[in-house]
């Protein structure tokens, strides 16, 4: 579903019509790849903050630079191949834009911002940031020179990624090279996808491709990628164990009951998440 997040034209995949979390994946926004004008720099106004309680935020940047502020302290800037995660926990304001050097330059945006369900128990716990730069994040080299994967969350093999976690999951993005394929066994029991953001990608026997999410059976052990067309595929593909407490959202608020829905507003409302200091910029 095609909406305009700020100024910006995303695709939401989830919470989709028929699937409604990946594992702890309960939302995801394509920033389609999008055209920023050069410009003087601009210190952020506020207007587009917002607050969050009961996730994780992750952002994933396929080109272009975020900065980060929030109004627990956190700020940082990342780069393309890099990603801004956030534990909202108890409650907190941030906010995401244009860093001041890609507003000087200009150039493609294009991005995923996903929220990741935190289980019951650390959603009480008090926010905290992380800027994972891109070289920050361990990459396999794939058999046959087909590519690359990056562990971006999670693990695998002897891979680890910095990114927290509080319950199994794993996100990872396979750039696969022309003409090549690549399997990859997934634990049985964990509810996993593949997203495709551009390009087409054959995924176990059938095309998919173009901001397009693919969903798999639990029973599905193998998932087969083949790209072949003529230049480098990015897929990524994520999951993790199925959440196993009651999922009430709305708005940016994800917990576990109507009545934890509710507070979390009005705890917003009485200030209680805090206020934003920027740094203007020089």
């Amino acid at each position: 579903m095609n909406s305009k997040v700020g100024e910006l034209l995303v695709n939401r995949l989830l919470p989709g019509l028929n699937v409604h979390a990946i594992g702890p994946y309960v939302f995801l926004d394509h920033l389609y790849p999008t055209a920023q004008k050069a410009k003087k720099p601009e210190s952020p106004s506020g207007k587009f903050a917002h607050p969050h309680r009961g996730i994780a935020t992750f952002t994933y940047i396929f080109s272009g630079s975020l900065e980060h502020y929030d109004s627990h302290g956190g700020h940082g800037i990342v780069e393309a191949g890099g990603a801004q995660w956030m534990k909202a926990g108890n409650g907190v304001v941030h906010d995401e834009h244009n860093s001041p050097e890609f507003q000087r330059t200009g150039g493609i945006l294009h991005a995923l911002q996903f929220w990741i369900n935190l289980p019951a128990v650390h959603k009480a716990e008090e926010p905290d940031y992380l800027a994972v730069q891109a070289n920050d994040i361990p990459e396999i080299e794939l058999p046959e020179h087909a590519g690359t994967l990056r562990v971006v969350i999670g693990s695998l093999g002897d891979r680890q990624s910095p990114v927290k976690t509080y319950s199994k999951q794993y996100l990872y993005h396979i750039i696969l090279q022309p003409k090549s394929k690549f399997t990859l066994t997934i634990p049985l029991k964990q509810e996993t996808a593949a997203f495709i953001p551009v390009g087409e990608v054959n995924v176990n026997g059938q095309d998919f491709g173009k901001s397009e999410l693919v969903t798999f059976h639990l029973e599905d052990g193998e998932i087969e990628l083949v790209n072949r067309g003529i230049s480098p595929a990015d897929i990524i593909l994520f999951g993790g164990e199925q959440y196993a407490e009651p999922i009430v959202a709305e708005g940016p608020f994800v917990m576990n009951s109507r009545t934890e829905i509710a507070q979390a507003y009005n705890d917003f409302f009485a200030g209680k998440y805090g206020t934003i200091t920027y740094k203007s910029i020089e």
